[in-house]
């Protein structure tokens, strides 16, 4: 029984020193900086498909695109202090966007301490629209004055869509 007993642990302890993969759908986090807040979000689209959809984040006069995991997350640090705008697109789906406002990020109780919000979008397939369009950005995320409590509203007003003029060749 010895024997066998030192080979079960044997093979334990090899297999603890065995590098463990990270998954291959997970975005590497941004560096977190004690000056801003993580958000996460994931997306969900209503064909299934996340491939082809583009995530772009207006903040301070400069546009970045996140890159996008195969199961619709993605992470974005956002500077305190500021006003952003994140944009969700895909072929085919109304495009959503959202304002952050990292204003009063260390109010209240949260003084340095690391901010991080998760949030989902949902994007909507055009043709289940009846050729509507949201009216502006569907929702906006930011911190109470004083209390620095996260603050969400959500607008899903819609008006007609914006159609171009048909071209004759």
């Amino acid at each position: 029984m010895r024997p066998r007993h030192q080979l079960t642990l044997s093979i334990a302890l090899a297999a603890l020193q065995l590098p463990i993969p990270t998954h291959a759908s997970s975005p590497p986090v941004e560096r977190e900086d004690e000056d801003a807040v993580v958000l996460t979000g994931w997306l969900a689209v209503e064909d299934l498909t996340v491939r082809d959809v583009l995530v772009e984040v207006e903040v301070n006069g400069s546009v970045r695109t996140p890159r996008v995991s195969e199961s619709g997350r993605f992470t974005v640090t956002l500077p305190a202090d500021a006003e952003a705008r994140l944009r969700f697109s895909k072929a085919g789906h109304l495009t959503k966007e959202i304002v952050v406002d990292t204003h009063h990020l260390w109010d209240g109780r949260f003084e340095r301490k690391q901010r991080h919000v998760r949030f989902a979008i949902i994007l909507t397939l055009e043709r289940h629209m009846g050729g509507l369009t949201y009216a502006g950005p569907v929702g906006s995320i930011g911190f109470d004055d004083g209390g620095g409590c996260v603050a969400v509203s959500h607008d899903r007003r819609t008006v007609p869509a914006k159609r171009g003029k048909v071209m004759v060749f």
